[in-house]
Formats: structure tokens, sequence, C-alpha cells
């Protein structure tokens, strides 16, 4: 093959590239990329502008990410024909992998323009859309690329997705079927994401033996998938099935043992991150900078196992710890775990962030006696009740808020009005556990409900983000925040200056909250009514935090979130410093 090559700066005639490219193309089909990629720059020093090289070669270069020259090379190409739909597909694409959707959707829309574009760039198109929250455009994107090919899997399974979000949970379900008829059963790659999209939105649906039949599947072809088993834990749950749901989890706790993330050779603290089965637990993967700290996660066996606490670790493998962080963050839901917890505290003897008995006092029941006589912040009424003691309400005070114990996310909260509601949504929700509160309606400007985070880090406030939503469920990803510049600058300016955003007497119901939770990591969801008073809505250690919104997009987030991380290597330094006096 080296014979086929021209050396830079010789001449070579229309025939002599013509047959490069010829070469180039047969290797790039036969999946021989670097044989095919240095025809392609070969064409290229002959003749810099050579469009089908810059196209082809630019594609090669963004499936190996290396995406700077590929970026350079597409440009190039799409300089020489503005209108190229390949090139502005995968220009789209390289900018998408960036997170700069608002580019990528303007270049998708080009292809799409050109009359010839294929079924993968409505669907490319599609998933910019959706992450900026222009969900009416995604699905209508998407469905295109369904008429344009009716057997592209990935079309039917990302309309899905987007249904899912509309909770359309049957027809999410059916697309995600229709994906798995249009995949070949021998794709074990391609059919487990379908699978495991189908078990979420079957369980959605009620279609609980689907869900579970889904979630079988995948593990027939992977046994030890955490996605799937996780899911199978949540349906079989559903399903009252208490024994397999243990079983489950712990055999995920034994498999994975001690996990250990580490960016450092020589680590300020190895903080070891406590949890265990059963428990409602504290997500961590943000708050601790890996380049600083070495993490180690556990995970404690249910205290009915003959290998609890441990599992399959031993206790040397402990050595070296310096501090430890409980992530079993949910008060209603501790799995019989927290004198396990302690008990592993005492004997290693090192400090404790989020000390068990402190986050059980952090129930939603219990805010009244947090909190209760903190001066400008209202708190709704919170009754704990069994499934016998709903049946039998014989004093409806509606509207209430309805939601399972120890359950977040909004998943199985309703809204009750009547009594036809509550008996609806009690033949509808498998738990027997549940939390009634009272719904003070907190809508606002422009007829819209707010929910502000703050996180805690040692007791201080921290703003976190600020969901901007037109139902009284208001969650960030539900919100659409990215699809509206008037929602984006409320929340760039509540981070930046949420003291101003809430006046004096909010901010100090706001401190109070956090140093009567004594927690070293917490947060709260709340809202700021007209009166200036904090409608809280709830107080725990189980408040995500993460950065993942594009940069480009939410600036103002990656100037202020990390200001959270920063507080918490501050505190892990002043623990690591107590500890050694």
């Amino acid at each position: 093959m080296m014979a086929e090559f021209v050396k830079p700066g010789v001449a070579a005639g229309p025939d002599k590239l013509e047959g490069l490219i010829e070469s180039a193309l047969r290797h790039h089909l036969s999946g021989r990329l670097m044989d095919a990629q240095a025809l392609y720059r070969q064409v290229l020093a002959i003749d810099p502008l050579h469009s089908h090289a810059l196209c082809m070669l630019g594609i090669i270069l963004l499936e190996s990410a290396r995406t700077a020259e590929a970026e350079s090379l597409l440009r190039r190409h799409l300089q020489q024909e503005p209108d190229n739909p390949v090139s502005l597909h995968n220009l789209g694409r390289l900018l998408q992998g960036q997170g700069n959707d608002r580019a990528a959707i303007e270049l998708f829309h080009r292809a799409c323009d050109s009359g010839s574009a294929l079924a993968p760039v409505f669907v490319d198109l599609a998933g910019s859309l959706f992450r900026l929250g222009f969900w009416d455009e995604a699905l209508a994107a998407v469905d295109r690329a369904v008429v344009i090919d009716p057997n592209f899997g990935a079309a039917h399974d990302f309309r899905g997705v987007v249904l899912l979000e509309y909770q359309r949970f049957e027809a999410a379900a059916e697309a995600h079927l229709s994906a798995l008829a249009c995949t070949a059963v021998d794709s074990v790659s391609g059919r487990i994401p379908i699978l495991l999209h189908l078990a979420k939105a079957a369980c959605a649906a009620g279609s609980l033996e689907l869900a579970e039949r889904a979630c079988r599947t995948v593990l027939a072809l992977d046994a030890d998938n955490d996605g799937a088993l996780e899911q199978l834990a949540i349906v079989l749950n559903r399903l009252h099935r208490d024994d397999e749901v243990r079983a489950i989890l712990n055999g995920i706790s034994r498999r994975h043992g001690l996990v250990t993330t580490m960016q450092t050779e020589q680590p300020e603290a190895r903080i070891l991150l406590l949890g265990g089965v059963g428990a409602g637990l504290v997500s961590t993967p943000y708050l601790f900078d890996p380049t600083l700290f070495e993490t180690r996660v556990l995970n404690l066996v249910s205290p009915d196992q003959p290998d609890a606490p441990l599992g399959r670790v031993g206790y040397d493998e402990l050595s070296g710890i310096d501090l430890i962080f409980n992530t079993m963050g949910e008060a209603e839901r501790d799995g019989g775990q927290t004198e396990p917890v302690q008990a592993l505290a005492r004997r290693l003897g090192k400090p404790l962030l989020n000390h068990p008995e402190r986050v059980a006092r952090t129930g939603r029941d219990s805010s009244q006696a947090l909190y209760g006589d903190i001066p400008g912040l209202l708190l709704p009424g919170v009754r704990r009740l069994v499934r016998e003691q709903l049946e039998r309400l014989s004093i409806f005070p509606a509207p209430f808020l309805i939601r399972p114990c120890g359950v977040h996310g909004g998943e199985d909260m309703a809204l009750i009005n009547t009594p036809a509601d509550l008996s609806g949504y009690l033949a509808e929700v498998p738990h027997d556990r549940f939390l009634q509160i009272d719904f003070h309606d907190f809508k606002g400007a422009r007829a819209a409900y707010r929910k502000y985070r703050f996180i805690f880090v040692d007791r201080e406030p921290y703003p976190y983000h600020l969901a901007i939503g037109d139902h009284w469920l208001v969650h960030y990803w539900r919100t659409r925040m990215g699809r509206d510049a008037w929602k984006m600058q409320e929340e760039e300016d509540f981070l930046t200056d949420w003291r101003q955003v809430f006046g004096p007497k909010a901010v100090v119901a706001v401190e109070q909250v956090g140093r009567r939770m004594d927690l070293d990591y917490g947060g709260m969801d709340c809202s700021l009514l007209a009166s200036g008073n904090v409608l809280l809505f709830e107080a725990n250690a189980c408040m995500l935090v993460h950065l993942d919104d594009a940069k480009i997009d939410f600036a103002y987030k990656h100037r202020s979130v990390p200001r959270i991380r920063d507080a918490m290597t501050r505190m892990v330094r002043e623990r690591m410093s107590l500890g050694k006096r």
C-alpha cells in the first residue's frame, strides 16, 4: 500500500488524486481507519482544499476523539461547501459533545434544510433541543427521524426518552419496544440501553411485569449490570418482594467491596464514604475534590446478613483512613444501619462527618420541632400516616400533599383535592407509610413556581440552584431552565447574591435553618413568598449537587457551584487539623 503514497509537494494529476481517494474510501469502509487516514492526509498534502478528503478525515478524527483537528478540517470543508449536510452534521455532533448545544442546533438545522438529511441528523437535533428544554421541538424532530427511517432503533428509543419526561409512560414504553424490534437480537451493546429505558418507562407506567422482564433480560446479557440490578430492586420493592430486594442490594455491595478513587499519588486525606444497604444515600461524586483527596466508598451489607457489616471487605483494607463521611442521609430510611455505622466509626477512631444521630433528627415530620420558632420561616404541617389511616380519613383537610416516606425526586407524590383523588392515589401507589403535608400555594411572579436550593457546608449556606416551573411539583430537570433567558437571569441573580434576592428577614431564616439542622453537609429546598417569608419544603442531607450543566450555557453556575466544593475542602482540612491535635 505504501506504493500508493505520493510525497508532499510532489505534483499529482486528477487521476492520481482520484485513485488515492478511492483507495482511502475502500480502507475507510472496511474499517482500516489508520490506512484511510494516511491516504486522506496524503491527498491534503497535495491539495489542502480537497473537499472529500477534508470531510472524511474530519469524520475519522471525530470518532477518534481528536476533536481539535477534526473541527478544523470540518470547518475548512464547510468553507468550500457551506451546505454540505455530512460536515454540518458532524461538526454539530462535535459541538454537541462539547456541551455547546445551541451552536449544534444551528448546524443540525442547516443540515436538515439541505433536503438530504438522514434520520441520525434529526435524532441528534432532538438530543440538543431536549437538553435545552425544547421538548416539543425535540419530539417533532425525533418523529421526523422515524418517518424518514421507520426501522431506526435509536430514533424510537430517544422518542421514548422524551415521552417519559412528558409523563406519557405507556407511550414511552411502546417506543422502547419499537426500538427493540428494530435492533438486532445479537447486538448486546445496542439492546441493553434500550432495555434499561424500557424498564424505567414500564415501571413508571405501572407495568411491573414488563419492567421486571426487561431488567432480567439485561441481566441475562450482563449479569453484573448495576443499572439493571438497581432498577430491578425498584420494581421488586413496588411488588413488596423485600427479601429479593435486600438480596440484590447486598449482592451489589459485596461485588463492589471497597471502591477507591484517587487522582493524586499524595492525597491530603483519605476519606471513607460510608453507607449501608437499605439506607437512603447522599450523592457525593462532586463534593470531594479528586485532585486533593482519595475517596473509598463502602456500603455495609444489611445487618441480617452473616457477613455483616463489611461483607467481603476486611478491616485491614480500611487502614490509612483519615476521615469518615456518613452517606446515610435519609432519616426515614436508615436500613437498620445506624448502629453499624457508628460502631465502625468508633472502631476506626477517625473524625466522622454527618453523624447518624444528627441525620436522624431531620425527618420531614421533625421540622416543627427543629425550626418551628424561626421568625420568617413558614413550615407546612406534616403528619406521618400508614395506609389504613389514610383509608379511614374522616377529616379531609384539602388540599394536601401526599408522599411515601423516605422517597425523593417527587416519586409518587401527589396533590390531593378530593376524597376521590385520595382513593385513586392509594389504588395506584404500593407504599404503606406516607407523609401528609399541608399545601401552601407558592405561585409567584409570571404565574410561576420557584424552588430555591441551598447547600449547607459546616452549617453555612451556599446557593446551589433555582428551579422555575409552571407546576407546583418543581424539579430542576423538569423546568427546562435553559429554554428561557429570563429564568436563567433569575437563577444567576440568586447564585451571584442570594442575600440581596432574599432580603434581611429571609436571610436570617435560611441561616438559622443551617445552624439548627447541625449537619456537616446538608441542604434545604424552599420558596420565597411575596410576604418575604421562606416556605420550607424540606431540609436534610439528601441534597444532590453536581456541575453537569454546559459551561457555555450556564457560565454563572460554573462560577458559583465550585464554592460548595471549596467549602467542603476547607471543612475536611479543618477536621483533619482538629483530629491531629
